[in-house]
């Protein structure tokens, strides 16, 4: 499938002859390829600033320095792009030298042509990829050794082994702790620990360590220790048979945690899974109430785009832009809707993605126009114009997050008064900086009470379950604020005087995006099948529509469900699957595993519930890629064609 996509490479050289010569070998090569040239390290520098750069041929012997220096004054300011060395010393030192620095590759004058250089250059890219992937979960390797020695100590988790021969025992420093001792106080041993152990406990704990000894299997207990003659202890014991290579040794390893608060509080524990449960039998009423409206929104906002593209004088155009920005309007608030789960859950994530920021600031002015223009209100926007194109974060936790923002201003601002929305780059480092959010408005203010529990979302659903009469209070959507501004690693800071206004400033760190993804108006340059697999009849018509109307090379057919889904594509074959997740017969997900097996086609997931798990899920079962419903036109085909883009790749 070509995508226009081009691999751009900067050539750093300074003979002539060299750089027509590798010109000549990149078009025997095949390759779709941007050349860049530079005959310096300083023009160099100039280039990279300027442009987004694929990969570096470099010369080692420029003008502006010489030998294996010339590979280490690159990498030290573009570590970030991988790099071929060339060089005219047919020396195989240098290269592995070269290497080792941070090179990718290393190429010999004279003794490469177009079919060596083409595949040293997609190694070397491909290479790089890899090594980047290992750095990262290295990083994150690290990471999660500290946070696990870290969540040990919060847990009053511990580990220990023993020497069956000998029945000397080695405890970490949390089992130490465990039995008030300082960690590495004492060379403990089997007698050790059972002086310590419950006289009414001891019979069970030493036969639970001779079963554990015998069989080889996991073996679990919890029983009680007296520590300082009164000081009761319940502890929860695993242990299991191990045979240490290293050693040659026969070991007998478990975990240990203190769970005495566990045992104490045992009746709260029972009722809190109590309310649990109910509020998982919430989380699941909500989130069928989230099928129910979004896909026949979903089918709204598809069939207003191609109703938007017919023959219709001025005032109906303006009445859809209305309508248009009416859903928008109805989708964020059923959003928030749905986050009263946001509300009572730990597990919420952020997901990164790109978006264009100041369509974003435009399409939030458009939703909160209506509102503003119903209550009579003056609505300003003020964006710096150093605020980047686009910019990765969570797109819609942060829509969440102005849209309560906004939502509030205008509920609580009198008639004739004004709301301010304000975005703002600042600490701006590289890729990095601030996102400061303002949203001001001239309204009655927020009390003393409530300012001071704004920081905490729980105090301010207290808050809100002691209060909800009052008119002049508004703590739910805050709550939600921040919350998700939490999440995103952000803060919301408030000033307010009752009867002269409120100034709402959320901070959040973004980083701009690079602006290397295909346009959302990029359309297929051949022709390209897909496959829908939807059973909402209006669905079907909708985005079938929308996707033949993008450009006359798309063709689409339809499954109604899962099962036809896969029999149709066994039989025809196509170049991409729009896979919908709720269906009879078969739902999305079996039908993705059952192609799996056969086909590792593109397939984009399409569905009503949008949460963290749900795209798991597809991820899961062999999906590429997640698009939440309603969606419109514009992102379903940057989907599909940065998706086609990848497998080209």
């Amino acid at each position: 499938m070509n995508t226009k996509h081009k691999t751009h490479i900067l050539l750093i050289e300074d003979n002539p002859g060299d750089v027509e010569l590798i010109n000549i070998f990149l078009q025997d090569a095949a390759m779709k390829v941007e050349m860049h040239h530079a005959e310096s390290l300083y023009a160099a520098d100039e280039i990279l600033a300027a442009r987004d750069i694929d990969l570096t041929l470099l010369d080692l012997s420029l003008p502006d320095s010489n030998g294996f220096k010339t590979l280490t004054k690159y990498l030290e300011k573009s570590s970030d792009i991988p790099v071929i060395v060339m060089t005219g010393m047919n020396n195989e030192i240098i290269g592995n030298q070269a290497v080792k620095a941070g090179a990718q590759d290393f190429l010999v004058k004279g003794q490469f042509d177009g079919k060596l250089l083409g595949r040293a250059v997609r190694y070397a890219l491909q290479r790089f990829k890899e090594q980047q992937k290992l750095e990262d979960a290295a990083h994150r390797l690290a990471v999660n050794e500290k946070r696990y020695v870290e969540a040990q100590e919060m847990a009053q988790f511990g580990n220990w082994e023993m020497d069956i021969v000998t029945n000397e025992m080695k405890w970490t420093n949390e089992v130490f702790r465990i039995f008030n001792f300082q960690p590495g106080s004492m060379n403990p041993g089997m007698s050790d620990y059972m002086s310590y152990v419950h006289l009414e406990d001891r019979e069970k704990v030493e036969n639970f360590f001779e079963d554990a000894a015998k069989d080889g299997k996991l073996h679990t207990i919890e029983h009680r220790i007296i520590l300082e003659g009164s000081n009761l202890k319940y502890l929860s014991v695993q242990a299991k048979v191990n045979y240490d290579e290293l050693t040659q040794r026969l070991l007998l390893i478990g975990a240990m945690q203190d769970i005495t608060e566990r045992k104490v509080t045992e009746r709260l524990i029972i009722e809190k899974n109590m309310q649990s449960r109910t509020a998982k039998i919430k989380e699941e009423a909500l989130r069928e109430m989230s099928f129910n409206i979004r896909t026949p929104l979903s089918s709204i906002v598809n069939l207003m785009y191609l109703l938007e593209n017919t023959r219709i004088n001025p005032a109906q155009k303006d009445y859809i832009g209305n309508l248009k920005t009416s859903v928008d309007d109805l989708s964020i608030a059923i959003t928030n809707l749905l986050n009263f789960s946001v509300l009572v859950s730990d597990n919420v994530k952020a997901e990164a993605e790109e978006f264009h920021l100041r369509d974003f600031l435009q399409s939030m002015q458009r939703s909160a126009k209506i509102k503003a223009d119903n209550a009579k209100l003056k609505l300003e926007l003020q964006a710096d114009d150093n605020l980047p194109e686009k910019i990765i974060c969570d797109q819609r936790k942060v829509t969440q997050i102005l849209y309560n923002l906004m939502d509030n201003a205008i509920r609580y601002t009198e008639e004739g008064g004004t709301v301010t929305i304000a975005a703002r780059a600042q600490n701006i480092r590289n890729d990095k900086f601030n996102l400061h959010l303002y949203v001001k408005d001239t309204g009655k203010g927020i009390g003393e009470k409530m300012l001071k529990e704004i920081p905490d979302a729980d105090k301010l659903l207290e808050v809100y379950s002691e209060e909800e009469q009052k008119k002049d209070e508004r703590p739910l959507g805050l709550a939600i604020v921040v919350k998700l501004a939490k999440t995103l690693g952000g803060e919301l800071q408030v000033e307010s005087k009752v009867g002269k206004g409120s100034s709402f400033e959320v901070v959040l760190p973004v980083k701009s995006a690079r602006m290397t993804r295909l346009s959302t108006s990029d359309t297929p340059e051949i022709p390209l099948r897909i496959l829908l697999v939807e059973d909402h009849f209006l669905n079907q018509i909708a985005t079938k529509k929308v996707l033949t109307t993008w450009s006359d090379l798309v063709t689409v057919d339809i499954a109604e469900n899962g099962l036809v889904g896969v029999e149709k594509f066994r039989e025809h074959g196509y170049d991409l699957i729009l896979m919908d997740l709720q269906m009879p017969v078969m739902n999305g997900l079996d039908s993705a595993r059952k192609i799996r097996e056969f086909s590792d086609v593109p397939i984009i997931a399409l569905t009503a519930n949008s949460t963290k798990q749900e795209q798991d899920n597809c991820f899961e079962a062999g999906m590429n890629d997640y698009l939440p419903k309603p969606f419109k036109p514009h992102e379903l085909y940057a989907k599909i064609m940065g998706l086609l883009s990848m497998v080209m790749n």
